[in-house]
């Protein structure tokens, strides 16, 4: 019987597996996969964190961790950003002082893997949010690979109970790291007057995130950067190019968005990360001028060098990045030796 059953069901299945939507469907979620795992990779052997003593064995363990917080914390955030979120963390040298923000907690599963780097790298890490969820409906224009699309925000959407976010980082990072501040962030943010070097938010809303800069942009020291998960918000990008608002605001050129639209390169189509960095060096800002690229196209420059990545989908939408480096000012020796080559660099 079972042999007569499987002579049926085996050409079906063949034809089933052959089918292009199916195809496309597996052949992504490998994509996926591979590139989440070559990030990991990166991370483990990419030698981060080694001035703060950590080896490969040490990242591993922070990996296994932020696979777990991904498993165990409703989020908004993969893994994966996780250990690039703490790439940037552990490649600030030691001696540079100050702390950390977040800025949109949801459940905390972004702020618990923040919190065990922060535990490594000694800095306190200062969890930002209304604990209400979003606090105003609104519509986003959001970019995609295949064109834009509207994505409607509803109130109290993303809510994670400040209780809850507590337990989840108690049991999932290090609590003895965080400083909690509830509240809207127009308010809230008022309490904070220390150095920052490093600032992860997810605001969703072109509002709050003007909120945000106001409050965090004038403590962000000497290249301190500013992660971005509303990298494929067309607002929130625009916003940091809106030179009228950056010089009324802070008097200084908007800094640009390294990620523009399609965000960081870390899948086949993009990612929703991106980053700002502080300099107050004439042309150290870095910038993304993706207004007139295509959305699967990624271009940075600044004076000391311009980097181009493609995201071009292959028969199986593999994703292939290239990399071209072009020195433009006397004296500078290349990009620094880190991984991956897309990300900035302190001092």
């Amino acid at each position: 019987m079972s042999r007569a059953i499987k002579a049926v069901f085996r050409p079906l299945s063949r034809s089933f597996f052959r089918l292009p939507g199916i195809r496309r469907l597996i052949s992504r979620g490998a994509t996926t996969i591979s590139t989440e795992t070559n990030t990991f990779v990166d991370f483990i052997e990419g030698g981060f964190g080694a001035a703060y003593g950590l080896t490969s064995r040490n990242r591993t363990r922070l990996v296994e961790r932020f696979q777990r917080n991904g498993r165990c914390i409703e989020s908004a955030t993969e893994p994966q950003i996780h250990a690039v979120l703490a790439m940037e963390l552990l490649s600030i040298p030691p001696a540079q002082s100050g702390d950390v923000i977040e800025c949109g907690s949801f459940k905390g599963a972004s702020a618990a893997s923040l919190s065990l780097v922060c535990r490594i790298t000694g800095r306190r890490l200062f969890v930002c949010d209304s604990f209400e969820g979003l606090p105003d409906a609104a519509e986003a224009e959001e970019i995609t690979a295949h064109g834009v699309r509207r994505r409607v925000y509803r109130k109290g959407m993303y809510c994670g109970k400040m209780e809850e976010v507590r337990e989840n980082i108690r049991k999932y990072g290090d609590i003895g790291v965080c400083e909690f501040v509830p509240g809207v962030f127009s308010t809230s943010l008022d309490a904070l007057s220390m150095p920052v070097v490093f600032a992860f938010l997810d605001v969703n809303l072109v509002d709050s995130m003007k909120d945000c800069l106001r409050h965090i942009w004038p403590l962000m020291v000497e290249g301190g950067v500013i992660y971005s998960n509303d990298a494929t918000d067309s607002g929130i990008v625009r916003l940091c190019f809106d030179e009228d608002w950056w010089q009324e605001t802070f008097r200084q050129p908007a800094p640009g968005f390294v990620g523009s639209g399609c965000g960081l390169p870390l899948g086949p189509e993009g990612s929703s990360l991106g980053y700002i960095r502080r300099s107050d060096r004439a042309g150290r800002n870095i910038s993304s001028k993706c207004n007139s690229r295509p959305a699967n196209q990624l271009h940075l420059s600044s004076n000391a060098f311009s980097l181009e990545w493609n995201l071009a989908p292959g028969p199986h939408r593999l994703f292939q990045g290239a990399a071209r480096f072009w020195q433009r000012r006397p004296g500078w020796n290349g990009p620094p030796k880190m991984r991956p080559t897309w990300r900035g660099s302190w001092g």
